[in-house]
């Protein structure tokens, strides 16, 4: 009786031993859903400019630049919208300012002129009208053109 109860204690003890032994499933996707999270946080801290801030940017300028049209036709006087290329910020007359990501080129066509030290982009007349200008925003493979058209003044933004 003593070598039946050894041999069944040893298949109980194998089989317990078998059970121990690996992962549960439950425990693998854990570990999976924490590796998954670290990477989402990792490529999110990532630094530059996404094509979602590039949009916001490109939003932010023909903002300005509406904003100083507006500007000019209130006030009955020319407005501008001019780059300091040193500190990469537009500055326009009403002293609203966007700031350009250093990874972000600008590719512009607009009148050439300095203001006050800064590249000139674009000058509103008191009717609406303007210089008319093309600034091109970039990153990569992701681009917006700000279009500001020199008879109405009116500004779009193409991607």
């Amino acid at each position: 009786m003593s070598g039946k109860t050894s041999a069944s204690q040893t298949i109980r003890q194998a089989r317990t031993a078998d059970r121990r032994s690996g992962f549960t499933l439950i425990e693998v996707v854990a570990v999976m859903l924490i590796i998954a999270l670290v990477a989402s946080l990792a490529v999110t801290k990532i630094p530059g400019t996404g094509r979602g801030r590039l949009q916001a940017v490109a939003l932010e300028t023909a903002a300005l630049l509406r904003r100083e049209r507006l500007g000019a036709v209130m006030t009955g006087r020319d407005r501008q919208v001019s780059l300091d290329g040193e500190q990469r910020v537009l500055v326009g007359d009403g002293g609203d300012v966007v700031a350009i990501p250093r990874d972000v080129v600008i590719d512009m066509l607009g009148i050439d002129a300095l203001w006050s030290g800064r590249q000139a982009v674009v000058r509103f007349h008191p009717d609406g009208a303007s210089t008319g200008a093309v600034l091109k925003l970039s990153r990569e493979k992701a681009e917006y053109e700000i279009r500001v058209n020199w008879y109405t003044g009116g500004v779009s933004i193409a991607p």
